[in-house]
C-alpha cells in the first residue's frame, strides 16, 4: 500500500506552499487554496497543477526554465528574488520569489512535515540504503499506507521534493537520507524528524568529499540530530564503528546483525535448494526469495521495524514472499547462456564485498567472472581500495575479472598481487570496450557480475552483450 498521489484531494496548498516559503508572491488569494499535485525542479517534467522550483547548480540554472514550466501548466515557480529582472509582467504575477529558493523548499517541507501525523523512519548508511527501505515498506505495507523515497530522491533536494508528495493521508513514512558532505544529514533530519532512525553501516563511500571514516561516523550519526529522545535507533551491530558511537546515543539503541550483542539477530544462515536465503531469528525461520546472504541485513532491519509497530511474523513472511531486486541493485538475468548479476546502479567498497558475495551465492561451484567499475569519490584512498577490491577478487576464487575505466590496472595489481594468473585479468578504459571483451571472455555457464559506480555505465556491458 504504497503513497503516489496524482489526485487534488489532499496534500499540501498553494497557499500553504507561499506561506512557508517565508517569500512573497502577487498570485492573487482566490488562486491559492488548490492543492499541488506535485513539486519539481526537472521543467521537463511539470504539467498542469505542479510548482516549478528553479534551483542554481554547478552545471545549470533553473531560472532558466521557469518560463518553459509556466507555459507547461505550473501553478507557479519558486525563484530567487535577485532573479526577478529576468520575468515578464505576465510570468511574475505566478512567481514566488525568495531569498534562496534551496533553503525555501526546505523550510517548506519542514514545516509540511510538521502537519503530518504519521511516525517517519530515516535510513542512512554508507550502503544499503535504497535495499532497506524496500524490505521496511514492503513489511509496513501489508496493512499501512505508506508514503516513501521517491525514485532515488534522498538528498538534500530529494527528500523535500519526497516529503511535498506526501498526501497527508499516509500511516507511515519511510525516507532514506543520503549525503556526500557533513551537515547534510543534519538538515535532513531536522526535517524528516524520524520516530525511528536507521543506519545500515559505515564504509568508504563517498569518502572523497568526508575525508575520513570518523568524519563519516559522524555524518551518518547526524540522523540523531531531529530525533526525540523517546525514538528508537536501529544499528549495524555487527559495525564495530557504530557500535562504539552508539554509546553517545540519547535515543533507544536496538542492533541488528549477526553477533551476539544483537537483539535482533539472525542465525543459521544458508541457501536453500533453491537459492533461497534462510535464516531464524529467536527460532523463528525466515526466507529471502533472492540470492545473497549480504540481504540478510536488510531482512534484520525489516523485522527490527514490523516488531516495532506490532506487524507479526505471518505478515512479515507475506512481505518477504513478494521481495525482488531493486532495478540495477542485484537483478539476476540470463542472456546467450550466461547468467549477469546487474548491480551498477553504485559502488563503494562496502557494496563491492556484497556483490563478491553475491556473486559466490549464484554461481555456487560454476565459473565466475567479475567485470567491474572504478568506484568514483574516493579521493586519496582511490589507488589503494581499488587494489584491495582486486585481492578480494581474486580471494573470491573469480575465475577472470575486467577491469572497467581509470583505475581498472590497479585491481588488475591488486588480484595479481594475490596470485591471480596476469592473463585471467584484463582492462578497458571505458564500458564501450568492455563490451567487445565480454564478447570475448564470458561464455555460456558463467556467472558474470556487473558492479560499478553509476557514472561508468557498466549496464551498458550486458545491453551490448
Amino acid at each position: 500500500m504504497r503513497s503516489d498521489r496524482t489526485k487534488q484531494d489532499a496534500g499540501i496548498t498553494l497557499d500553504q506552499f507561499i506561506r512557508y516559503s517565508g517569500g512573497s508572491s502577487r498570485i492573487p488569494r482566490k488562486e491559492r487554496s488548490g492543492r499541488i499535485n506535485a513539486v519539481w525542479n526537472d521543467s521537463r517534467k511539470v504539467g498542469r497543477n505542479d510548482v516549478f522550483v528553479a534551483l542554481k547548480t554547478e552545471n545549470d540554472d533553473g531560472h532558466a526554465y521557469v518560463t518553459n514550466a509556466l507555459a507547461q501548466g505550473a501553478l507557479a515557480a519558486l525563484v530567487a528574488t535577485g532573479k526577478l529582472s529576468l520575468y515578464s509582467g505576465e510570468a511574475r504575477s505566478k512567481l514566488i520569489d525568495v531569498r534562496d529558493p534551496l533553503k525555501s523548499l526546505q523550510a517548506i517541507a519542514s514545516r509540511y512535515r510538521a502537519t503530518l501525523r504519521c511516525p517517519f523512519v530515516g535510513i542512512t548508511g554508507s550502503s544499503g540504503k535504497t535495499t532497506a527501505r524496500t524490505f521496511v515498506t514492503a513489511v509496513l505495507g501489508k496493512d499501512r499506507l505508506v508514503g516513501e523515497t521517491r525514485g532515488n530522491w534522498n538528498n538534500h533536494i530529494g527528500v523535500p521534493l519526497s516529503l511535498l508528495r506526501f498526501s497527508g493521508k499516509e500511516q507511515v513514512g519511510v525516507l532514506e537520507m543520503g549525503a556526500n558532505h557533513t551537515r547534510e544529514i543534519h538538515v535532513l533530519s531536522k526535517i524528516i524528524r524520524p520516530d525511528i532512525g536507521i543506519i545500515t553501516n559505515i564504509g568508504y563511500a563517498h569518502i572523497g568529499y568526508f575525508g575520513s571514516l570518523p568524519n563519516i561516523l559522524k555524518a551518518k550519526f547526524e540522523i540523531i540530530d531531529g530525533m526525540k529522545k523517546t525514538g528508537m535507533l536501529l544499528l549495524n551491530g555487527d559495525d564495530a564503528l557504530l557500535v562504539r558511537r552508539a554509546k553517545s546515543a540519547k535515543q533507544r539503541v536496538v542492533f541488528f546483525g549477526m553477533s551476539k550483542r544483537c537483539q535482533v539477530r539472525a542465525e543459521g544462515i544458508r541457501l536453500s535448494g533453491s537459492g533461497h536465503v534462510v535464516f531464524s531469528v529467536n527460532g523463528d525461520p525466515f526466507e529471502i526469495p533472492m540470492y545473497g546472504r549480504h540481504f540478510v541485513h536488510n531482512a534484520l532491519i525489516a523485522i527490527a521495524v514490523a516488531k516495532e509497530f506490532g506487524i507479526g511474523k505471518d505478515d512479515i513472511d507475506a512481505a518477504f514472499a513478494t521481495l525482488a531486486p531493486v532495478s540495477m541493485r542485484g537483478a539476476v538475468q540470463t542472456k546467450k547462456g550466461a547468467t549477469f548479476i546487474v548491480d551498477c546502479y553504485n559502488a563503494n567498497p562496502s557494496s563491492m564485498k556484497s556483490g563478491i558475495s553475491l556473486l559466490s551465492d549464484v554461481a555456487r561451484s560454476g565459473p565466475k567472472v567479475a567485470i567491474v567499475g572504478d568506484m568514483l569519490e574516493l579521493g586519496r584512498f582511490s589507488s589503494k581500495l581499488h587494489v584491495s577490491l582486486g585481492r578480494n577478487l581474486a580471494s573470491a576464487g573469480v575465475d577472470r575479472i575486467i577491469a572497467v575505466g581509470n583505475f581498472a590496472a590497479r585491481v588488475a595489481q591488486g588480484a595479481q598481487s594475490a596470485g591471480m594468473d596476469a592473463r585471467k585479468t584484463t582492462t578497458a578504459a571505458t564500458s564501450a570496450e568492455a563490451v567487445s571483451l565480454a564478447k570475448k571472455l564470458v561464455r555460456r555457464g558463467d556467472t558474470v557480475l556487473l558492479k560499478g559506480s553509476r557514472g561508468i555505465h557498466l549496464e551498458t556491458v550486458l545491453e551490448g552483450f
